[in-house]
């Protein structure tokens, strides 16, 4: 049903499956993409799991090492699978500024010559707009109607407005980012 719901308004089903199983019964769904979440970015038989179905794999990399990154990053290319994306991540709900060192994001395009994107648990949309201007190919945040509800992520989620703030603000800083070339306009 879900994945019916999010196709029908043009989005982009996928999920975060937690063991095997779930892998499979989302590959019978006909997801397009996997993640691999923070807290399973050590459990490399999931890796190699979802890399194997070759579709692509997004790995969360908060609460992890460079090696432990790189672990991972191994487990899906012996796998033959070669689409990735690494979301540079703060496993801090919310995280303060101060944590989330977005820099690091070019560390590991460096690295691993992958494209690089950006989970975020920080209160409000400045920093993944932050995180876009410095090159994120993607932006996760959390989504929630009501910051009031209970659960453990609604206070740093993003409501409607601030998710349409953030997608349109992507928008605008990437045209205005233009490219190496100096252009000098007519105008």
């Amino acid at each position: 049903e879900l994945k019916e719901h999010a196709e029908k308004n043009g989005l982009i089903f996928m999920s975060t499956p937690g063991d095997e199983e779930c892998v499979d019964f989302l590959e019978e769904l006909g997801v397009g993409a996997y993640k691999i979440g923070s807290d399973d970015l050590t459990n490399l038989n999931l890796i190699k799991h979802v890399s194997k179905k070759g579709k692509p794999v997004i790995i969360s990399t908060g609460m992890s090492t460079l090696d432990e990154i790189d672990d991972a990053v191994n487990a899906v290319y012996s796998t033959g699978n070669k689409s990735l994306v690494l979301m540079h991540c703060s496993s801090e709900y919310p995280t303060s500024p101060e944590s989330v060192n977005l820099r690091f994001m070019q560390t590991l395009r460096e690295r691993f010559n992958v494209p690089v994107g950006f989970s975020d648990h920080t209160l409000g949309i400045n920093v993944p707009l932050a995180a876009s201007a410095l090159g994120a190919c993607m932006i996760e945040k959390h989504f929630t109607l009501d910051k009031n509800m209970k659960g453990p992520d609604h206070s740093f989620s993003a409501d409607i407005e601030e998710l349409k703030s953030i997608v349109d603000g992507c928008n605008e800083i990437h045209k205005a980012l233009g490219s190496p070339l100096r252009v000098l306009s007519k105008k």
